[in-house]
């Protein structure tokens, strides 16, 4: 039997009819969504093994506002997704974390941010906001900017070295000790805190503190006009360059029903898989120093720098290219970038050795990723981990080969795995998964389609410079665009990309308005740093480090 037909016949769903990607898409009865998610998780086959991501939106109906989840399901086949959506008659939901675990955060982030309860939840505060922020920002009623708000006072016993101090019934046990690692620790990558239950040297559990570097950008989303949110997807993955711009404008363009030219999706995938090799390179490069040795650090960065001019030199812009454009790209390549290019991938590629030598190939390296932060298939599944932290367990999911996009159909690159989900096995797919970007972009070189860079047949798309200054009409729309005077048509849709840091998903409900409705980012660091709630026990505090420090993650990114 069809998954439509049981949905329908034994948890009474129906069709959504405002879905305009190619999911799989079926509002839920509030009785029936823990039934539905325990026989996805349990005994449908293939199993819907991954809760992508779990959201809310909230959507004015004729008797008022109303409040819905949103669960986005995978089973890590070709094309098996499936989009639940839940409306409430209150402000209260049930919790599936006995059924997803990965679930937790996302109903704290929820609660945090749109103030609904989730019943029978294990750990339900705040997690992005400070545990005296008033009211819940996602809500419509919430101003969109602060100097709207009253001004924002912290109570002295919710400062940050009050948070530090742990209640008494969080009071260690006999042979136990509290350790706070960060906010600011160099192992954290950025302000991020981990506050440890110690017994002797081993971790015995393990509560991550985030939220420090949250900046409300789905908040932010719903008061830009499409085109001027895209400079915001750039600052999500600050490392992550165009990476984080594609999914956006994969979920724009589905909604408004757009075909990129084929030249534009050769220019778009050019440019990913650079950014892909410098931040892979930041993070080699961060990495060794976190395990104490410098010398990966003087290799990466100075390979960086090349990969940095050449985005420059391309796009205009360098660490945040803001590059793409609803319908392609901002303008073509220059014309002499195939002439640029290939001594830069040489050069790279020559700087591999050195970074390899000193890094996966050392001994003193080797013995202290060994069989260090093991992660299994299961325990990556269980907590929604993609990309290199997926990957390292066996499983060769990769978006861009499984379900491919943009120019990546025409290519041909190889999914590098490991068995041994060790911090070491994550170290050398990054090195491996530059050595296959390196492959592509030569591919490029010899591949590159001819055409227009951008659509010129859809209303939504933005207008080519050079037609607004030939003629009115174009320069009317131009400046309508710009005014935020349309958007695509209602309805959602789901973008997908495979970044650097994992899989990242753009949900984007338009209500035909020039902004969006509601927007979501799905990003790979959350998952992978909820994670280290289980990875981390049992840990030595040294390979504690070594652990979180292998997971590759942002704080933008994790924080949004």
């Amino acid at each position: 039997m069809l998954l439509a037909e049981i949905l329908q016949r034994r948890f009474a769903a129906h069709p959504a009819g405002d879905a305009r990607d190619e999911l799989p898409d079926f509002w839920l009865p509030e009785s029936q969504i823990l039934p539905a998610l325990a026989y996805l998780r349990q005994e449908r086959e293939p199993a819907m093994r991954l809760l992508f991501d779990l959201t809310a939106r909230e959507e004015e109906t004729a008797s008022g506002s109303q409040l819905c989840l949103i669960y986005h399901l995978h089973s890590l086949q070709p094309g098996d997704w499936l989009r639940l959506r839940v409306s409430l008659t209150g402000e209260k939901a049930p919790s599936c974390c006995a059924i997803y675990p990965a679930a937790n955060w996302y109903e704290r982030e929820i609660y945090d941010l749109f103030g609904i309860v989730f019943t029978r939840h294990p750990d339900l505060r705040r997690i992005l906001l400070s545990p005296d922020w008033e009211g819940h920002p996602l809500r419509k009623a919430e101003p969109l900017r602060a100097t709207e708000r009253p001004p924002l006072r912290f109570e002295r016993g919710c400062l940050q070295e009050q948070l530090a101090v742990y209640n008494p019934e969080d009071a260690p046990g006999e042979g136990e000790m509290l350790l706070n690692v960060g906010p600011h620790h160099p192992g954290t990558h950025g302000i991020l805190r981990y506050r440890l239950r110690l017994r002797g040297e081993r971790v015995v559990s393990v509560d991550p503190d985030i939220g420090y570097h949250h900046r409300g950008v789905e908040k932010i989303a719903e008061g830009h006009s499409y085109h001027n949110f895209i400079p915001y997807t750039d600052r999500v993955d600050y490392l992550g360059g165009v990476l984080g711009e594609w999914p956006y404008l994969r979920a724009v363009e589905t909604l408004a029903d757009i075909r990129v030219p084929e030249r534009a999706e050769g220019i778009r995938t050019l440019l990913a898989e650079i950014c892909r090799i410098e931040s892979h390179l930041v993070w080699l490069g961060s990495y060794g120093n976190d395990l104490g040795t410098m010398g990966p650090a003087f290799y990466a960065f100075r390979d960086r720098s090349l990969l940095l001019d050449l985005i420059e030199d391309f796009t205009g812009g360098r660490l945040h290219p803001q590059f793409f454009r609803i319908g392609g790209v901002a303008e073509d390549l220059p014309e002499d970038w195939q002439e640029k290019l290939r001594p830069v991938l040489d050069r790279v590629e020559a700087g591999l050795r050195d970074t390899q030598a000193l890094s996966i190939d050392n001994d003193i390296f080797r013995a202290r990723t060994r069989g260090i932060g093991q992660v299994s298939t299961a325990m990556a599944e269980r907590w929604g981990a993609t990309s290199i932290v997926l990957r390292s367990t066996g499983s060769a999911w990769d978006l861009r080969k499984t379900e491919p996009y943009g120019f990546y159909p025409q290519l041909q690159f190889a999914v590098p795995t490991a068995s041994d989900g060790d911090a070491w096995s994550r170290t050398a797919l990054h090195l491996e998964e530059i050595h296959e970007s390196i492959t592509i972009l030569r591919q490029l070189l010899r591949m590159m389609p001819s055409g227009p860079v951008l659509a010129r047949d859809a209303a939504e798309a933005l207008m080519p410079k050079d037609r607004t200054l030939q003629d009115i009409e174009t320069l009317i729309h131009h400046f309508e665009q710009m005014a935020a005077e349309f958007g695509p048509p209602a309805g959602v849709a789901l973008g997908l990309g495979e970044s650097a840091r994992g899989m990242l998903g753009y949900f984007v409900c338009s209500d035909g308005g020039p902004r969006p409705q509601r927007l979501r980012v799905r990003t790979g660091s959350f998952p992978h740093v909820q994670m280290i709630t289980e990875l981390g026990q049992g840990l030595a505090i040294p390979d504690f480090i070594a652990s979180i420090g292998s997971l590759d993650y942002v704080l933008a990114d994790l924080d949004r």
